[in-house]
C-alpha cells in the first residue's frame, strides 16, 4: 500500500476523505494528516510518504509554498493539489512547480478514484524503474568486486574448517586485513566480501554433511556490516568462523575418513533408531570393543555420550517445530520410556522439554 498524507484546514473535506472507501482498493492508506503546510512539513520529517494531497488555500503556508518547500528539499513524494473553480490560476501555478495531478473541490469520488488510478500507476512504474537501476546498480558493484574475492583463501579456509584445524582462526584474520587492503580500505566492499565467504563455508559444510540441519543450524548472529572499524569487521568475521569450527569440532566432523568419522556419521544418519555399537563394528568391520576404546581415545568421552548427545541435540530439533509431543520424540530416538528420555533431556540442556518449548515460543 502507498502511503497518504492529507494536508488541508478545512475538516470537512479531511472528513470527507476519510469517508472515501477506495482507498484501499486503489492501492492506497491515510497514514497523517495536516492543517496546514507547515504541520505537513513536520509529519514528512517523522516518516516517509508516497502521496501528499494538499488544498490551495491554507492558513500560515498555504499549498503552494508548501509545494516549493517540497521540491527545495528534494523530497521524493508525488503531489496532488485540490482547488475550487476560482482557485484555477493556483492550479496552473501548481502544474508548473511539478504536481502530478489536481482535483477540484467539492471532490467527487469518481474523479478521485480515477486521480489514485493515475498516481498508483505513475508509482509503480517509478518504482519499477528504480528497482531495475539499484538491480543493474548491484550487478555491477558485484561484478566490480568479484576481481577482489580471495578464491584461493576460501579454499584454504573451507580446507582448514573440515579438518578441525584452529589455523583456520589466522587464516581468517590475514584474509580479512588482506581483502580490507585490496579494496582500498573500503569497510563496506570487505564486509560483503567475508559475509560471501560465510555463506560459501555454511554451504560447504551443509553439502558434505545433509544431516546436520536436523542437529544444529549454522546461524550467523553477527552482521558484518556496518562497521565503525576493521577491528570490529575482523572480530566478527572471527566470531562467524569459530562458531562453525565448534560446531565441526563437536560432532567431530573434522574425522571424514576414520573409524572415529564413520562412527560419527553413522550415529547421526541413524539418530533416530536404536543405535548399537555391534551396528557400527559391523559396519567398519572392527570389533565393538576396539571401537569403543579408541573413541574414548580420541574424543575424550565415551560412545553412549556421543550418541545421547547427538540424539539430545535431534530432540531440540524436533521440540522446536512444535509438531511432536514429549512421548513421540522419545519414541522417534528410541528410547522406550518417555520418563527416562525427559530425564536425559533435562540433563543434558538443563530444561525438560515442556520448559525448552516454552522458551522456544
Amino acid at each position: 500500500m502507498y502511503k497518504v498524507l492529507l494536508v488541508d484546514d478545512d475538516e470537512s473535506t479531511l472528513f470527507g476523505l476519510r469517508q472515501f472507501k477506495n482507498w484501499e482498493s486503489c492501492g492506497f492508506t491515510i497514514e497523517a494528516e495536516a492543517r496546514d503546510g507547515v504541520g505537513a512539513l513536520e509529519k514528512l520529517t517523522e516518516k516517509d510518504f508516497d502521496l501528499a494531497i494538499t488544498d490551495i488555500r491554507m492558513p500560515g503556508m498555504d499549498g503552494l509554498k508548501f509545494l516549493s518547500k517540497l521540491k527545495a528539499r528534494n523530497l521524493d513524494i508525488c503531489l496532488m493539489i485540490m482547488s475550487t473553480y476560482n482557485d484555477f490560476e493556483y492550479a496552473q501555478q501548481g502544474i508548473r512547480i511539478g504536481i502530478f495531478d489536481y482535483i477540484m473541490k467539492p471532490i467527487d469520488d469518481n474523479v478521485l478514484s480515477k486521480a489514485l488510478t493515475r498516481v498508483k500507476m505513475h508509482l509503480d512504474e517509478k518504482n519499477y524503474l528504480q528497482k531495475r537501476r539499484n538491480e543493474e546498480k548491484q550487478m555491477l558493484f558485484e561484478d566490480n568486486l568479484r576481481f577482489f574475492y580471495p578464491k584461493d583463501q576460501e579454499r584454504k579456509l573451507i580446507d582448514l574448517m573440515m579438518i578441525g584445524d584452529y589455523k583456520a582462526i589466522d587464516e581468517a584474520s590475514s584474509t580479512c586485513l588482506e581483502l580490507f587492503n585490496l579494496t582500498n580500505q573500503d569497510l563496506v566492499k570487505t564486509g560483503i566480501l567475508l559475509k560471501k565467504m560465510l555463506l560459501k563455508f555454511r554451504e560447504e559444510i551443509n553439502k558434505s554433511f545433509p544431516w546436520l540441519g536436523t542437529l544444529e543450524e549454522i546461524v550467523f548472529n553477527e552482521t558484518l556490516i556496518p562497521v565503525e572499524s576493521i577491528d570490529a569487521l575482523k572480530a566478527k568475521f572471527l566470531s562467524c568462523i569459530n562458531t562453525m569450527l565448534e560446531i565441526i569440532k563437536k560432532y567431530e566432523l573434522h574425522r571424514p575418513d576414520s573409524v572415529i568419522g564413520t562412527t560419527c556419521r553413522y550415529v547421526m544418519e541413524h539418530v533416530e533408531e536404536n543405535i548399537k555399537l555391534d551396528d557400527i563394528a559391523n559396519e567398519v568391520h572392527v570389533s565393538k570393543d576396539y571401537i569403543g576404546k579408541l573413541f574414548k581415545q580420541k574424543t575424550g568421552y565415551n560412545f553412549i555420550d556421543y550418541v545421547t548427545k547427538v540424539k539430545m541435540e535431534h530432540a531440540k530439533y524436533l521440540l522446536a517445530t512444535g509438531e511432536y509431543k514429549n512421548y513421540e520424540v522419545s519414541e522417534m530416538l528410541g528410547y522406550s520410556s518417555s520418563d527416562y528420555f525427559c530425564r536425559l533431556f533435562k540433563g543434558y540442556t538443563g530444561y525438560t522439554p515442556i520448559e525448552f518449548k516454552k522458551m522456544d515460543t
